[in-house]
């Protein structure tokens, strides 16, 4: 089978595209068994605009000493504002299920923890059940799950 190429970046403040990017770009190079010393080059055919600009700027002159965590990372810095995760953690503070379906609610959390990164499994046990509607949590609270103890899947 051969590997499905990730659909162009063009370096654009969203969350969702960058997230894609991430995800296609490394089942592309990985799926295609490209050497992790060519796989930041063989991804940069799928840059444009202000990512193809932080390819040429930072990458280029020196492409194989790049990898991938490192080059995702550094593109998200240059490509995003610096306080685009402190904005996207007082998102998280403002995000509650109201009227959502739990596996929205669920996705939503998700994506905001995604762009974040690096929150612990009790900050986002946390973070569900309080966002959770209160009707919702007095059924785990039956369920004899609790908040301090119970894992994600759990809840």
């Amino acid at each position: 089978l051969k590997p499905i190429a990730p659909t162009v970046y063009d370096g654009a403040v969203d969350s969702r595209a960058f997230h894609r990017f991430i995800t296609e770009g490394t089942a592309y190079v990985k799926d295609g068994r490209v050497a992790s010393r060519k796989r930041v080059f063989v991804l940069s055919h799928y840059l444009k605009g202000k990512a193809h600009e932080f390819y040429i700027r930072e990458i280029s002159g020196d492409p194989y000493r790049w990898r991938l965590r490192e080059f995702f990372t550094e593109m998200f810095n240059y490509c995003f504002p610096i306080n685009f995760r402190t904005k996207q953690r007082e998102k998280l503070k403002r995000c509650f299920q109201n009227d959502k379906p739990v596996r929205d609610y669920v996705y939503e959390l998700n994506e905001l923890w995604n762009m974040i990164g690096d929150v612990d499994e009790r900050d986002r046990v946390t973070r569900l059940w309080t966002g959770l509607s209160s009707e919702i949590q007095r059924e785990l609270w039956k369920k004899e799950l609790n908040p301090e103890i119970s894992t994600f899947k759990e809840v």
